[in-house]
């Protein structure tokens, strides 16, 4: 077998394994427009958090993990970790979406994940105030 065939068998294999997509789609999400000190972090989400999500947005990154209350109380709460996020590139088929972060938000957001589950509140166009915002507990809730 030839070089060249071994190469394009590679391809055909990525393809039906579905690494690339239709090549405009594939070339506007891989190809973010970073700025200098900031990554493009890719995070998988249910295709249902992303329906309404596109390229441009800005959005928060809320962690919903459990947390020990006092007197070893153990509850789920939720926090919002990334404010005013903007959005690189999504593809909700697969189920992934790429965040413009820093250095420090991208370790933040890569661990959050590990300790309970993400969600993304879509933000307003031009809405870019940075809140201090409790956490979020059902306790806090119901009282």
């Amino acid at each position: 077998m030839k070089t060249n065939s071994i190469v394009g068998v590679i391809i055909v294999i990525l393809v039906a394994a579905g690494a690339f997509g239709h090549a405009r789609k594939t070339a506007e999400y891989r190809s973010p427009d970073l700025v200098a000190g900031y990554r493009g972090l890719i995070l998988e989400m249910p295709g249902k958090q992303l329906a309404w999500i596109k390229k441009g947005d800005s959005l928060d990154v809320i962690s919903v993990f459990e947390a020990k209350m006092k007197g070893d109380i153990r509850e789920k709460v939720a926090a919002t970790i990334l404010q005013n996020v903007k959005v690189a590139g999504v593809d909700a088929r697969k189920g992934t979406i790429v965040l413009l972060v820093n250095p420090n938000e991208a370790q933040y957001a890569s661990l959050a994940p590990v300790q309970g589950s993400l969600a993304l509140s879509l933000r307003a166009r031009g809405d870019t105030k940075m809140a201090a915002i409790e956490i979020a507990s059902y306790r806090k809730l119901i009282r």
